[in-house]
Formats: C-alpha cells, sequence, structure tokens
C-alpha cells in the first residue's frame, strides 16, 4: 500500500515543484485585487500619533502587497526611516536604512486600482549594499513587496488585526515574529 500510493503521489508532487518553479519565473502574471484593508501607521510611541492613511496596496495570493516608495514614505522621519534609489540600467532597488526618505511625487497617491496584474520582477533589491532575496512584483511599473518582508529586511513593526481587516506599520519598534 505504502507503495503504490509513493508511486500515485510522485506525478502530483513533481507537477507541484514545477508549476512553483515556473510561477516564481520573471514575468509570471498574478491577478492583483485592491485590497480594502485598513492600514493604521504610528512612527512615535505616542498612541495619539497613529494615523490612517491609504495607499495603494494590492492583495495577491491573499496577502497585502505594498509599493516601496510608498512605505518609504509612511515610515519618513521616524527611527525606521530608509531612503530609496532604483537604477533602471542594471534593474537595482537600493536601500539605505537610516537615511531619510526624499519624495518623487507619486508616492501616497490614493487606493489601487480594482484590478491590476502583478509580474514577477527580476529587479535586484540591495540593503545597505547587501543583496536581499525577496519576492517583488510589478505593478505599473512600480515594485511591490510583501509587507512583512520589508519589515523583516528593514527591522519595523508590521502587525495584522484579522477581526477588524487592519494592517498596521509602526516606524517606532522593530520587527517581530
Amino acid at each position: 500500500m505504502r507503495k503504490l500510493f509513493s508511486a500515485l503521489m510522485l506525478p502530483v508532487c513533481l507537477a507541484l515543484v514545477i508549476s512553483a518553479a515556473v510561477a516564481a519565473q520573471p514575468g509570471a502574471a498574478y491577478p492583483a485585487a485592491a485590497t480594502n484593508d485598513a492600514v493604521v501607521v504610528s512612527n512615535s510611541s505616542d498612541v495619539p500619533d497613529a494615523h490612517l492613511v491609504h495607499p495603494a496596496v494590492y492583495k495577491i495570493d491573499g496577502a497585502n502587497w505594498f509599493r516601496l516608495r510608498d512605505v518609504a514614505m509612511l515610515l519618513r522621519g521616524s527611527a525606521k526611516q530608509f531612503a530609496v534609489d532604483y537604477d533602471a540600467a542594471s534593474k537595482t532597488v537600493s536601500i539605505t536604512t537610516g537615511k531619510s526618505y526624499t519624495a518623487i511625487g507619486s508616492e501616497l497617491t490614493g487606493a489601487a486600482a480594482q484590478n491590476s496584474s502583478a509580474v514577477v520582477s527580476n529587479d535586484t533589491l540591495l540593503v545597505g549594499g547587501t543583496p536581499v532575496t525577496v519576492r517583488v512584483f510589478k505593478i505599473d511599473g512600480a515594485n511591490y513587496f510583501l509587507l512583512r518582508d520589508l519589515g523583516k529586511a528593514l527591522d519595523f513593526h508590521v502587525g495584522y488585526n484579522g477581526d477588524t481587516k487592519t494592517v498596521f506599520i509602526s516606524g517606532a519598534k522593530g520587527y517581530a515574529e
């Protein structure tokens, strides 16, 4: 029975591995839906500092994906602030922690479009000059990151309340699992 089960499961396992490898390939597209989750930001330990914001956020595979420049703008002036630079020739996103973000004018420009297509990006991410491996999607030419991946890589707080569908971001404290 064990051999029969193993023989039957092998093609299924191979199909899952192959489909996962294909999905991770640059250029693979995923549906992206605008999220209606609330986003609350606090950049100090003072509770009244918390405020509701409306960045362009998409749900991809059930998780919230944020535009990198929006997150940099939200954390600007906090203990966890970071600058973002992009080199189009080398397709490299560079993040410098502790440095104030310089706005380019497209940050926090409103809610995400209702439906879009997210394409797996082949851009390289450097944090302090060191390559960091995280999944990145391009939506309308902008890089979108899983918020928890950014929180972990840049050491800022990320929280989520499933009952109220509220995302919490804080530049006042570090990342915790």
